[in-house]
């Protein structure tokens, strides 16, 4: 809960609901018997979205998160991985968690895209891992992860 604001969080059920789908994977993150955090992602032929990734803050800046995405290329080697993130805005007030996160999501291999998610939330900063962002794959996933309820613009930046 204190990884993403109120404003970001999809209500657990609705989570769960869209887990049931054969494409959509709600995850928790252990190291033996330690919950670690979770990973909420769905996937197509091309591309890999990564809705949350939180990291319980016990575990955070240990390798954990760094450790999940490196096991999900590992594991899609030839498949796009997407997420967005807030944007680093200097008058945000939680701006140096906003720095914080990028420095993370480009240490682990990411790329700003020239895009942002527009939802009822906020606009949020697309990153991917590969240098070729395909807005076109990132758009027909998020209909289906939310059948088709998930309302949301992707914009030029």
């Amino acid at each position: 809960m204190s990884a993403f604001p109120k404003n970001e969080r999809f209500p657990f059920v609705g989570l769960l609901a869209m887990a049931l789908q054969k494409r959509v994977n709600l995850q928790a993150v252990y190291d033996h018997d330690d919950f670690i955090g979770l990973i909420f992602w769905t996937y197509a032929e091309k591309i890999i979205y990564i809705g949350y990734l939180a990291v319980d803050p016990v575990w955070r800046g240990k390798g954990y998160g760094s450790q999940t995405l490196n096991l999900m290329k590992q594991h899609h080697p030839n498949q796009e991985i997407v997420l967005d993130i807030e944007p680093v805005i200097k008058t945000a007030k939680n701006y140096s968690q906003r720095i914080n996160r990028l420095l993370f999501y480009k240490h682990n291999g990411f790329k700003l895209t020239q895009d942002n998610l527009v939802d009822e939330g906020g606009h949020y900063a697309i990153l991917s891992s590969d240098k070729h962002f395909k807005k076109r794959n990132l758009s027909q996933l998020l209909k289906r992860m939310s059948f088709n309820c998930y309302k949301f613009k992707i914009v030029s930046r």
